[in-house]
């Protein structure tokens, strides 16, 4: 279950890094208020499953090691 967590979770955080990536260097200038809250919300999702997927790391090598 973690190991999927794991995975799934830096599947997300790939994907919205590109999404990211792509407004900023495609769009910026174009960006209205909208634009930025909806840039805002791709960062804050992003902050959320890297983190995830950072938690999850920790807890499957800390697991490997007792082994």
């Amino acid at each position: 279950m973690k190991k999927s967590t794991f995975y799934i979770s830096t599947i997300i955080s790939l994907v919205l890094l590109v999404n990211i990536i792509n407004i900023i260097t495609n769009d910026f200038e174009r960006l209205t208020e909208y634009g930025y809250g909806y840039l805002i919300g791709k960062i804050i999702l992003f902050v959320i499953f890297l983190s995830l997927a950072l938690l999850t790391k920790k807890y499957i090598s800390k697991k490997k090691e007792t082994k």
